[in-house]
């Protein structure tokens, strides 16, 4: 088997490794598929949103091998820039997400949240902060 068919294999099989967190991922942003949130009871972080920037990752090294062949270090430097990017925040995202990569429909359930004012206390405590019968 040739070494260019190895290329491109791994490249098809990164791009959909990549597609389905990403398109998750900008899709749990938007709040149009909040089934990702599920993630976020398991990790200190927001690993919900942590897989829009992996899915990124992995999509952006499909074709890592082919911009490597190029030799444009103009092209090869941003580009691997990028992908670091992906990568760290995407891993970083998993146990801590700063605030402003945040969608602001999360950040106002987190207020709520340190309030005290969500759906799980308004379901299991009354107004006085005691546990309903």
């Amino acid at each position: 088997m040739e070494s260019e068919t190895n290329e491109w294999m791994l490249a098809a099989i990164f791009f959909f490794l990549g597609i389905v967190p990403f398109v998750g991922g900008v899709l749990l942003y938007t709040k149009k598929f909040v089934g990702l949130l599920i993630l976020d009871s398991f990790m200190p972080g927001k690993p919900s949103l942590a897989t829009t920037f992996l899915g990124a990752w992995l999509l952006l090294m499909a074709p890592q091998h082919f911009v490597n062949e190029t030799g444009i270090d103009a092209l090869i430097m941003p580009y691997s820039a990028l992908l670091l990017g992906c990568l760290a925040i995407g891993l970083m995202g998993w146990f801590w997400m700063p605030k402003f990569l945040q969608p602001k429909w999360m950040k106002e359930g987190d207020k709520l949240e340190a309030r005290g004012e969500d759906r799980f206390v308004r379901d299991f405590y009354d107004s006085n902060g005691e546990k309903k019968q």
